[in-house]
């Protein structure tokens, strides 16, 4: 069963701009992108469509997540996203310096071992790869985690260049939502 976090989280990614997102990614459509917790598919499927030559790997640790993530790309006819479980984290089962871009939403809240998780996913990219992270406003308090799990973006990105990567810019979303590129 999720965990509260975990649905806030769920249904926060759902009413993101998911169009203004894919705008502002550095994604061309023959990259290999990784959506590291991918929910239930709300990226995974535009992703999918970005990336028209290239594949999408949705990978998530919650296999409910997996099923809906499957269902929303039957429904969308799309054969270059393939769901994957993530059994063990932080270990993703994806073999080094394969992809270009990878997508990570709110994976503070996700994952139990968050900073493992991001640094194998620098494992995992290509050099000049990007890495786009979407996390909660600090100040946002109608839903969502307590204010103590969310990150301030300072916090966010010390956090990523500790993992390995580079910061290169930050974007507002909305009033939850703030995402920051990082490249490795």
């Amino acid at each position: 069963m999720p965990s509260k976090s975990n649905k806030d989280s769920l249904a926060a990614a759902k009413k993101l701009d998911i169009y203004h997102i894919t705008s502002l990614l550095p994604a061309m459509p023959y990259h290999q992108i990784a959506d590291v917790g991918c929910g239930e598919g709300a990226l995974s499927v535009p992703l999918g469509k970005l990336v028209y030559r290239g594949n999408v790997v949705a990978l998530d640790p919650v296999k409910k997540n997996l099923t809906n993530t499957r269902k929303e790309l039957k429904k969308a006819r799309l054969t270059n996203v393939k769901a994957s479980h993530i059994s063990e984290e932080p270990i993703l089962p994806l073999k080094d310096e394969t992809v270009d871009g990878a997508m990570a939403v709110f994976p503070f809240q996700l994952f139990s071992k968050p900073q493992q998780t991001l640094k194998d996913t620098n494992r995992c990219m290509k050099k000049g790869g990007w890495l786009s992270v979407i996390e909660w406003q600090p100040a946002f308090e109608e839903y969502g985690p307590a204010s103590k799990q969310r990150l301030e973006p300072g916090v966010l990105r010390g956090e990523l260049e500790k993992a390995g990567f580079k910061f290169y810019i930050r974007h507002d979303l909305s009033d939850m939502a703030y995402m920051m590129i990082f490249s490795k």
